[in-house]
């Protein structure tokens, strides 16, 4: 029990260390892509980090049995670069006992996985459609960026800030196009903000100490006033929403159909914790060392098994989309051959002598 105990310590500090390192590195990346995607799309910068956090969440199934593995590699390494893998078998503990420790930990990492990638992850993908869409519906002044012309409300108004103040919500040298029952109108202003009616609950822009232009210039009907203060009402845009993903339908709503991109959605949901088992079960093996290896000598083999076994799960999961092979192949047959590599490792490493038995006979044995 103190040795199962001393294990699992080992490998959950690795964990949280591992977990941590690739959680940053993949937000870091994420961040990037969004701030790029909110500049071209419109996106306010308050969503971002909703945004962030939901995607997080749903890539969770894709870091943590990477996590997961690299952390058994290190905390096997340790043992066997301070010998006391060999202290252990000295004492009657042998590699089945340190194994099954490690696979029970696996089975309960991979219930956390199995409950992000059936239900948490579509679930967080369904929120995050829902919040660029209601984003990009009620686009208004805090998208805009200053010194660049943008549309809103379906190109109804152009609105141009030659800058913006250190609060993003006061603006300088407001320009503001748009047609108010067919007539052009063109507003230029000094300054702008928004505010909120407390009963209504409208928003409104409020300019100041500007000029509004109303109708063609030479036309008998143009008009051009002066205000020191102006109010445009920010109408609130009825949300629509956008074409959904597979990846966002819930698993009980892919269960029931028989599309082969919900099929093929639905292995790659259960594949994520099963390949959180699988992995365990390699790095047992593969994490036996030499004393004078270190304990991450077997670093970058792990990280090309990874790399590989999740590139053949993805084309899989495209053959099966796309009709290439059959739902019931599916992706198991990318399990399957992990599965042979590690019965092959510990074959060559233990010899499995009760396979032996099994197989031959007591002749092997004498």
């Amino acid at each position: 029990m103190i040795i199962s105990r001393y294990l699992l310590r080992e490998i959950l500090l690795a964990l949280f260390a591992v977990s941590g390192v690739l959680y940053v590195i993949y937000v870091s990346n994420r961040l990037i892509r969004f701030f790029s995607d909110a500049e071209s799309s419109g996106l306010p910068g308050m969503v971002i980090p909703q945004l962030l956090a939901l995607k997080s969440l749903s890539n969770l199934t894709m870091l943590l049995p990477l996590a997961f593995f690299i952390a058994v590699l290190i905390a096997l390494g340790r043992f066997y670069k301070d010998n006391e893998m060999l202290a252990l078998a000295a004492c009657g503990v042998g590699a089945g006992r340190l194994r099954r420790t490690i696979l029970w930990l696996a089975f309960g990492f991979a219930g956390v996985v199995a409950a992000i990638s059936l239900y948490g992850g579509p679930w967080a993908e369904e929120l995050s459609y829902q919040i660029q869409d209601k984003a990009k519906a009620n686009a208004d002044v805090h998208s805009i960026a200053a010194g660049r012309f943008r549309e809103l409300h379906d190109g109804k108004m152009v609105f141009y800030v030659e800058s913006m103040g250190e609060d993003k919500r006061t603006m300088e040298n407001v320009f503001i196009q748009g047609r108010r029952n067919g007539v052009l109108n063109v507003i230029a202003a000094e300054r702008g903000h928004q505010e909120v009616d407390p009963q209504s609950g409208d928003r409104y822009l409020i300019l100041e100490d500007g000029y509004r232009y109303e109708g063609q210039p030479g036309d008998s009907q143009f008009k051009i006033i002066h205000f020191a203060r102006h109010g445009l009402l920010l109408e609130e845009q009825q949300v629509e929403p956008s074409a959904r993903k597979v990846i966002a339908s819930s698993t009980p709503a892919i269960w029931g159909n028989p599309g082969l991109y919900e099929k093929a959605e639905l292995q790659w949901r259960i594949a994520m914790p099963l390949a959180t088992l699988l992995l365990a079960a390699l790095a047992v093996p593969l994490g036996r060392t030499g004393p004078r290896q270190g304990r991450f000598a077997k670093l970058f083999i792990a990280v090309v098994v990874y790399a590989l076994y999740m590139n053949f799960l993805a084309v899989a999961r495209s053959w099966v989309e796309h009709g290439v092979i059959s739902p019931a192949l599916g992706l198991w047959w990318v399990h399957g051959l992990l599965v042979l590599v590690i019965v092959a490792l510990m074959v060559r490493q233990t010899g499995l002598p009760w396979l032996k038995l099994r197989l031959f006979g007591k002749a092997v044995l004498s």
